[in-house]
């Protein structure tokens, strides 16, 4: 159940970089858009999240595209809930950056956004690949976007690892890590693919 969460979490970042393979110009928005993530349970199980939130947001260099983990549906309330505050959960930072701690345990705040940015510069009206950052429980990266578009109705997709999301640090131990997407024991696997889908205009 809990790797059906991270499912979740995985299509609501893919969602997003799909996004950004639609963007060419200025004054985007989406619309009938449709975000998945599929992930893989044990015995080969598989795992989709879905969504239909996407907000679409630029400036002079970037598109973003955003989206929240509690919007992210697995076919499971309780799976949900559980994907929500298992990676949902940040540890507060004080000015320094450092964790905040009290009765010497981490101070957790909720983080649901989901985010992926695009340089416009590199976003091919006619389809292709661009390399975005994926931001994701407070964390970027680099990730590759494939990406077509037929017609006003663009379609992305890419990969990313959950675990990448999730650095060992004085709030989060390596034991934590290992635990990340296990329920009772059962694990599912941190490859996610995201697929998104949406009509601009």
């Amino acid at each position: 159940m809990l790797f059906k969460m991270r499912s979740a979490y995985s299509i609501a970042v893919l969602s997003a970089a799909l996004t950004v393979a639609a963007v060419a110009s200025a004054n985007y928005k989406a619309e009938n858009a449709e975000i998945v993530v599929h992930a893989k349970g044990p015995l080969g199980l598989n795992i989709d999240g879905k969504s239909k939130k996407l907000i679409i947001e630029e400036n002079d260099k970037t598109v973003t595209f955003k989206t929240f983990l509690n919007t992210i549906d697995t076919g499971n309330g309780m799976r949900n809930e559980h994907m929500q505050k298992r990676l949902g959960k940040v540890a507060k930072k004080d000015p320094q950056g450092k964790c905040e701690m009290k009765d010497g345990k981490p101070i957790w705040e909720e983080h649901l956004e989901i985010k992926m940015s695009v340089p416009k510069d590199k976003i091919d009206p006619k389809g292709g690949t661009v390399d975005g950052t994926l931001t994701f429980h407070k964390v970027s990266k680099t990730t590759k976007v494939a990406y077509e578009v037929d017609g006003n109705r663009v379609k992305a997709k890419f990969e990313f690892n959950v675990h990448d999301f999730f650095p060992v640090n004085e709030a989060f131990s390596k034991d934590d890590k290992e635990k990340l997407l296990c329920n009772t024991g059962v694990c599912a696997k941190p490859e996610v693919k995201v697929e998104v889908g949406f009509n601009y205009k």
